[in-house]
């Protein structure tokens, strides 16, 4: 599952990665462009997320998995014919619904295989798969894009001439079509403790949700403003180095995507190894003190990264500063899967990810480029509008993390809110 959330966020960000020559090839506009890296991707991703966690509650997850792999795979190829604006776009919404089925499928098995004592790690490892995706998109991607652009455009069989671009996504839908055969090799767990318990139904869990207000609300707030900040940063970082040191683009990106994958995946793991030890001691809601300590402790090289003049300082700065966001990262999910019953798990998920994403992606991007645009008029100054959604974001999600601790622990003591099998 690592493999194939890694492969998600690689196929999602192919688009980022090969921007010039697409507009150029297909003569888009920015809105256009902006259209294709957001919008197209993340609704129907939204809007069929809770479906599909309702059905992963239901089904045979190894299967739906694979089902969805194949989708996005063959979803990707189909972006890498496009030869217009439409087809493009079309193939992006395939996308996002085929991945889609990846995140509840995926932590309904985390939450049926992995007791408490590991649930922490667990979830760290699986989301250090998007980690591993996006930086492999940014390093490995321009790398190889700018290897077939000296090519120039090749010719196969059927599809004719292809563009240096398209060929980039041809290539990338292969590991999802590999990864979707390994999924039969996967054991699914024996439900029959939650099958005792019901069928799942969206009602029912609804009711679970209502019985706990505080504790899921202060999460999902909490979460939203950590997914917030770590997607303005991660969608501006090029662009600042770029504007802020002079960096050209292709270089901008290799020098972000190193940093980010020597210190977002081991931030990751850092924080569920951490909640894990925390908990072992008797520290019920640790993952709650870990998000907002995390949080907390991030603006201070937050503001080294996006204000100094250096360039060694800000990218000393830079890698410890997404390493605690990454460390607080996991800790929506995993307290998502120690608050809600197994025969929910899958519809809470997608519930749960469906709101953060779309607040964290419609959001958190956007508003750093209002700012620019609106605040200060002036697009040197992207690392201010940067560092203010930061200021703003991190604090408000350390703050609510911390507001959410106690209910989340009280909740975890009544009877309703179930225990992990």
């Amino acid at each position: 599952m690592f493999g194939g959330y890694a492969v998600s966020f690689l196929d999602r960000s192919l688009v980022t990665v090969a921007s010039v020559p697409i507009k150029q090839d297909l003569g888009l506009s920015d809105s256009q462009f902006g259209l294709l890296s957001g919008t197209s991707f993340i609704i129907l991703y939204c809007l069929c997320g809770i479906p599909l966690g309702r059905l992963a509650d239901r089904v045979d997850r190894r299967g739906m998995i694979a089902l969805g792999m194949l989708f996005w795979s063959a979803m990707t190829a189909i972006c890498g014919l496009a030869g217009s604006f439409p087809t493009l776009f079309a193939g992006r919404i395939g996308v996002g619904l085929g991945e889609a089925s990846l995140m509840p499928a995926g932590m309904s098995l985390i939450g049926g295989v992995m007791g408490r004592d590991r649930m922490g790690r667990a979830v760290a490892i699986f989301i250090m798969g998007a980690t591993v995706g996006t930086a492999s998109a940014l390093i490995g991607g321009g790398y190889l894009l700018t290897r077939l652009s000296a090519v120039g455009p090749i010719l196969l069989p059927l599809a004719g001439r292809v563009a240096p671009w398209q060929m980039l996504f041809l290539i990338a839908c292969l590991p999802g079509l590999i990864l979707a055969a390994l999924m039969a090799t996967l054991r699914e767990p024996d439900r029959a403790a939650s099958a005792a318990e019901g069928r799942p139904g969206l009602r029912a869990a609804w009711a679970h949700i209502a019985a706990h207000p505080r504790s899921y609300g202060f999460l999902v707030a909490a979460a939203c403003c950590n997914i917030v900040l770590a997607q303005a940063q991660s969608a501006w970082a090029p662009l600042f180095y770029g504007r802020h040191f002079g960096l050209q683009p292709g270089a901008s990106a290799v020098l972000v995507g190193t940093m980010f994958l020597l210190s977002a995946p081991t931030g990751q793991f850092a924080g569920g190894f951490l909640t894990d030890r925390l908990q072992a001691r008797g520290r019920v809601g640790a993952q709650h003190t870990v998000m907002a300590l995390c949080l907390g402790l991030a603006l201070l090289p937050a503001l080294v990264f996006c204000t100094t003049d250096r360039l060694w300082l800000s990218k000393l700065a830079y890698p410890v500063f997404t390493f605690l966001v990454s460390a607080a990262t996991p800790m929506g999910l995993t307290a998502l899967q120690l608050l809600t019953p197994a025969r929910h798990r899958g519809m809470t998920s997608a519930l749960f990810l469906s709101i953060v994403t779309l607040v964290g992606i419609g959001l958190g991007p956007a508003a750093v480029g209002l700012l620019t645009d609106h605040l200060f008029g002036d697009e040197q100054a992207l690392g201010y509008s940067l560092l203010l959604v930061i200021l703003v974001a991190g604090t408000a999600g350390a703050l609510l993390a911390r507001a959410g601790r106690d209910p989340f622990v009280r909740s975890l003591d009544r009877p309703q809110a179930g225990s992990p099998p």
